[in-house]
């Protein structure tokens, strides 16, 4: 993310957002530690002790939503999601800028979407208290939280990319 954006505003929304990003970054980092162990954990029962934990399978579902979910956010804001280079460095800059931006209102459009859904989803789980039929009997609307907060901020980075855009095109320079 860059930090020469003109405003006051604009700035400390931009550090607010960078901290979610570093926060949601060492959540995964953590999760995919957690993960492993669990995996491993899971093993080393079977092999040796001859059992199952019984919960593997489930809790590994639910860490593995949680690192895509959060990971998508992550991902844009280093440039790592939603670009096809190959195509964008064919192009004429300014067209580029603008397929860019057509791109980033498409994608914020269906993100939009997808979070208004699922936060309905998380809402008629908790309101229905509606548990998995599995060992744990976990609560869904605990994994489904992490599809909301990482839509929310994936909605936010490309809000921030299409402000970005929209300078550049108006500057005419690349904002990359």
């Amino acid at each position: 993310m860059q930090h020469n954006e003109p405003s006051y505003q604009r700035s400390f929304v931009l550090r607010a957002l960078e901290s979610v990003i570093d926060f949601e970054k060492i959540l995964i980092e953590f999760i995919v530690v957690a993960l492993g162990l669990l995996i491993c954990a899971e093993v080393f029962c079977r092999s040796f002790l001859h059992f199952s934990l019984m919960f593997t399978d489930e809790v590994a579902g639910y860490m593995l939503v949680a690192i895509v979910f959060l990971g998508m956010p992550v991902a844009l804001s280093k440039g790592a999601l939603f670009r096809v280079e190959l195509v964008l460095n064919k192009l004429p800059p300014r067209i580029a800028r603008w397929v860019q931006m057509l791109f980033d209102v498409l994608s914020l459009g269906v993100s939009l979407i997808l979070l208004w859904q699922m936060a309905r989803l998380v809402h008629d789980s908790w309101q229905r208290k509606i548990e998995a039929p599995t060992v744990l009997a976990t609560p869904l609307y605990i994994p489904q939280i992490f599809m909301v907060l990482g839509l929310l901020t994936l909605v936010m980075i490309l809000v921030l990319q299409l402000i970005r855009s929209a300078d550049s095109i108006r500057k005419g320079t690349s904002h990359e």
